[in-house]
């Protein structure tokens, strides 16, 4: 997939519809091929035919496009492990104090960048961030590519005053195609979003830097001709394309496509060894010196069948003669050949894809350094990815922030935003505690310290720096019950 260019700076009805055909033929059906191995319905071992009409036609998809890509999400996109922190630390409050002496709080320093991520942060929870964004990361792994759409929405504040709510949701691929500018940085100048009524009807918005235009685009059941009808037009507050992109780096390919081959070949061999085993099942039965009928009731309608029947029920041959000999006419399976070759199959389309297999054996039992050093050719790819992704979060948090100024609402810019992102792998407890303790002993600070560890053991590290100045306090002694001998010495 490439980035579309344009010159024009308004589509004509003809425009859209030439457009919306060159996608859906070209990129749409790629897309759904993708979608099709992420939900295990492989289409190249579905729609393979058979070679014999008369032998067993195995098709059995192995959904291994889903557990890469599974695998990929969960490690990379798991819903909370990308944050978002002020910039701005707040100042740690100090006291000095000797026995006697009463103790003043020291306030707490609230910055401008905190202010602002508290109110983004609200946005952020009105909208499920952490639901959509590990739905952007899973998309970029199964296309290649990820789209949210901005618009604004209606709510109430706390004074019971509407205002305006910036709103973002996922928008399938297949139904969004962005146009850019030829600049040495292209940037988007419209948005066309296409969505499906029914099979002959289409609801289709296209987004430009003051407006929308809304058209439905239908077509007669008999005819494969579409028509264009301009419905409405809408202002666009933001000023802007409201579209944010994450791409999975320059080429787009995803996690899924370059494995392709591999996950075929996978199907192809499991699918053949079930072929075999029917074939083992249907073998040839070889009777010697003796038939299954009397020869006198060859001619009998039905006489085969009445007698092949009984055979399966009871399983017994009567009256045969001494010299009598049954068998089956079978072949040999190459059982090793199929269970070394599958591995290897399965191993490749973890090597070559780059996502490891959690539930193999060289992940049981690893420790956590083991781990790290298994995970090493994973966390290239995903720290990539995780670089270009964070251009659509920063991009995400830039047309939020200009919707806060056009509402006349708190201002911050987007470097006032710290992305963070951590990983969901096997956790040694150990080892964090000793990086922390390491840490701690070479100065830095307590939120420095606390905010390494992994939020499965800290989610909120302002509310564990409380609790820890709880603690200090509680264990200092009661100034007022300590004895006059031992205050004043």
């Amino acid at each position: 997939m490439q980035l579309q260019k344009t010159d024009k700076t308004v589509l004509t009805p003809d425009d859209i519809l030439t457009y919306m055909d060159e996608y859906e033929k070209a990129q749409v059906k790629e897309f759904d091929k993708l979608w099709s191995y992420y939900k295990g319905e492989n289409t190249t071992i579905l729609s393979r035919k058979a070679s014999d009409p008369n032998s067993p036609d195995n098709k059995v998809p192995i959904p291994y496009g889903r557990k890469i890509i599974t695998t990929f999400t969960g490690y990379a996109y798991r819903p909370r492990y990308i944050t978002y922190k002020a910039v701005e630390q707040k100042a740690e409050p100090v006291e000095k104090k000797a026995i006697g002496e009463e103790t003043t709080p020291v306030e707490k320093v609230t910055t401008p960048a905190e202010i602002y991520m508290k109110e983004l942060q609200e946005t952020f929870n009105l909208n499920n961030e952490h639901i959509k964004t590990s739905r952007a990361g899973r998309n970029t792994g199964i296309f290649g590519v990820a789209y949210e759409l901005l618009y604004i929405d209606k709510a109430l504040d706390a004074e019971m005053s509407i205002k305006a709510e910036p709103r973002f949701f996922s928008v399938d691929p297949r139904e969004m195609i962005l146009l850019y500018d030829y600049s040495s940085e292209p940037k988007i100048v419209m948005a066309i979003r296409f969505y499906q009524i029914t099979k002959d009807h289409y609801k289709v918005e296209v987004y430009y830097l003051d407006h929308i235009e809304i058209y439905d685009r239908k077509r007669e059941s008999n005819n494969n001709k579409w028509e264009l009808t301009a419905t409405g037009t809408e202002i666009n507050f933001f000023g802007e394309v409201p579209v944010i992109a994450y791409y999975f780096g320059d080429e787009m390919l995803g996690v899924i496509k370059p494995v392709l081959p591999l996950i075929d070949a996978y199907d192809v061999l499991i699918s053949d060894s079930m072929n075999e085993y029917d074939k083992f099942a249907a073998a040839y039965l070889i009777m010697k010196k003796f038939g299954i009928t009397d020869p006198t009731k060859k001619k009998e309608p039905g006489v085969f069948s009445q007698v092949l029947a009984n055979l399966k029920r009871y399983r017994v041959f009567e009256n045969l003669p001494e010299d009598a000999d049954i068998k089956y006419l079978t072949k040999d399976i190459p059982t090793e050949f199929i269970s070394w070759m599958s591995g290897f199959v399965r191993d490749q389309i973890h090597v070559q894809s780059h996502v490891p297999d959690f539930t193999g054996e060289k992940m049981s039992g690893a420790s956590g350094i083991a781990i790290q050093r298994l995970l090493f050719d994973f966390e290239n790819v995903v720290s990539s990815a995780e670089a270009d992704f964070d251009v659509g979060l920063t991009e995400r948090i830039r047309l939020i922030t200009l919707l806060y100024g056009k509402a006349g609402r708190m201002v911050g810019t987007p470097d006032m935003v710290s992305i963070s992102h951590k990983r969901n792998v096997p956790l040694d407890i150990k080892q964090f505690a000793d990086t922390a303790l390491t840490m701690k002993s070479a100065g830095f600070s307590r939120y420095i310290v606390a905010d390494v560890m992994p939020d499965d053991i800290i989610p909120d590290v302002e509310e564990e720096l409380a609790r820890q100045d709880e603690d200090s306090k509680a264990m200092m002694p009661d100034i007022e019950n300590v004895p006059e001998d031992m205050a004043q010495g």
